[in-house]
């Protein structure tokens, strides 16, 4: 099979100088201040008389803008860019954390396991309560539910429930977080 591959038109490729299709441009130099709109040919002078290169910003624009800028330096601007829009995106992710447990869990167990779920809840994290049944603790479901339901209310403060604890096969499940 032979699949042709496009390589200019990916998102991290610069067209600059003589890679520009368009005639004429709007033409701003490295301090963005706007030069105006100019030919191709032009633009390109003005940046050869400067020793710098003429690199496409905006190609969907009416007319495309291009930016007069050393290119090196304009590939530093693009990665640093990058860069802080991924560390802004990892900060506004929230993670969800999951606390298991069984219904015939000690009562010193349990505990921790909560103190661990209000760790989590105070890190800003949501946490996942999932209490697995199985055979004959199945049997007392209504009676689990109603013990942990009670459980969480009387040892987590300051949470929210953003779904309410539901009986879901042999399962008990329902998602907090941290409230304010």
């Amino acid at each position: 099979m032979n699949k042709s591959i496009n390589r200019n038109k990916s998102k991290n490729t610069i067209i600059c100088n003589h890679q520009i299709r368009a005639d004429k441009l709007r033409v701003i130099d490295a301090e963005r201040n706007a030069l105006g709109i100019m030919s191709k040919k032009e633009a390109l002078t003005l940046a050869k008389s400067q020793d710098l290169d003429l690199v496409l910003v905006v190609e969907k624009a009416e007319p495309p803008v291009a930016k007069i800028i050393e290119l090196s330096k304009y590939k530093y601007e693009q990665q640093k860019n990058e860069k802080e829009m991924a560390k802004k995106a990892r900060a506004a992710r929230v993670d969800t954390k999951e606390v298991k447990f069984k219904p015939n869990i000690g009562e010193h167990d349990l505990l921790i396991k909560l103190k661990h779920a209000q760790e989590f809840l105070d890190n800003g994290a949501k946490v996942k309560i999932t209490i697995q049944m199985r055979g004959r603790e199945n049997a007392n479901r209504d009676e689990v539910f109603k013990q942990f339901k009670n459980a969480i209310e009387t040892h987590l403060v300051n949470f929210k429930y953003d779904s309410h604890l539901t009986l879901n096969g042999n399962r008990i499940i329902g998602v907090l977080f941290k409230d304010g």
